[in-house]
């Protein structure tokens, strides 16, 4: 029979010993270093110069010495220094750490559970801090989402129509542009300059998958009925809602691959000039396009001289 218990080494008391009580009271400082063991530190070489008794540590792989020879071990000190040999299983808790650590056999490592699912979670925080509002929260240079052998789809799903399902992006915190259902079934992507007021670039429209570009401001006022005193277009977007008769508006000289909506809302046909030594499709240099009354074009810069209207229907 062995003189020691098979898994803590805890020394029996036998019959025919005397001073009993040195093994009974060696069996009670192992229960003691190993029962809800708390270890000061983990992997450390040097034993401290002034321990106190109950002190306990995780000896390192190169060990000096009082704890030379004993790397990986449980180190507790009561009136002297003693050891116990690590087995497959042990945990304990490391105070500067604050941190689970387990043997697997070989080495301690910190405790880890790999759970097969989290379900009803009602904050995550990655890196970072969760809240009621920002219930998954991830502070990252990346975040990636990977395909399983087919295909990845991401899903917005938003209440009602008048709500909004969409993505914000933000400077510093201040909104700069919002894409997505935003407060109805078509979609729409918008910018900002200031986080508070946004200006809607493009929707497109749910019941007919038609694009529809949003006009500047309130409406602009044509003037003039020369190339020369027509309004100057500085915009990308712009809609004319004042129209006098023979009066225009003036683009931009063309930089090639540039956009410009012109909409017509007024009540006379709007002529629009290029800019000076310029010309619009196979008109003249300098000569106007006549935009009919509630008709809508959009002005393509083909090259750095010329523009190509495309014509609402």
């Amino acid at each position: 029979m062995s003189n020691v218990t098979n898994r803590l080494s805890l020394p029996y008391i036998v019959s025919s010993q005397a001073q009993k009580e040195v093994t009974h009271n060696a069996s009670l400082n192992i229960l003691d270093a190993l029962l809800q063991a708390a270890m000061e530190s983990i992997s450390v070489n040097t034993p401290p110069v002034s321990p106190v008794a109950g002190e306990s540590y995780i000896v390192g792989a190169a060990p000096t010495g009082a704890w030379a020879g004993k790397a990986k071990s449980l180190a507790y000190y009561s009136t002297a220094w003693n050891f116990i040999t690590p087995w497959e299983g042990l945990t304990v808790w490391a105070k500067d750490a604050n941190a689970l650590y387990t043997y697997d056999g070989t080495n301690w490592g910190v405790s880890v559970a790999t759970p097969t699912s989290l379900q009803n979670l009602s904050l995550l925080g990655v890196n970072t801090t969760a809240d009621s509002t920002n219930k998954l929260a991830v502070a990252s240079e990346a975040i990636l989402f990977n395909h399983v052998g087919g295909d990845l789809q991401i899903k917005l799903n938003k209440n009602t129509a008048g709500n909004k399902a969409g993505f914000l992006f933000q400077s510093n915190w201040s909104a700069r542009a919002e894409f997505g259902l935003l407060g109805d079934d078509n979609f729409t992507l918008k910018v900002s300059p200031d986080g508070s007021t946004f200006y809607d670039s493009l929707k497109m429209l749910a019941g007919s998958g038609r694009a529809a570009v949003k006009a500047n401001g309130a409406g602009l006022s044509a003037a003039g009925t020369t190339q020369g005193t027509a309004t100057a277009i500085t915009k990308q977007t712009n809609q004319f809602t004042t129209v006098g008769a023979g009066q225009g508006a003036i683009l931009p000289s063309p930089e090639q691959g540039e956009f410009i909506f012109v909409a017509n809302a007024g009540a006379n046909a709007l002529n629009v000039y290029p800019a000076t030594g310029h010309s619009i499709n196979a008109l003249a240099n300098n000569a106007a396009f006549s935009l009919a009354v509630g008709k809508n074009a959009l002005f393509w810069a083909a090259t750095a001289s010329k523009w190509y209207a495309l014509l609402s229907a």
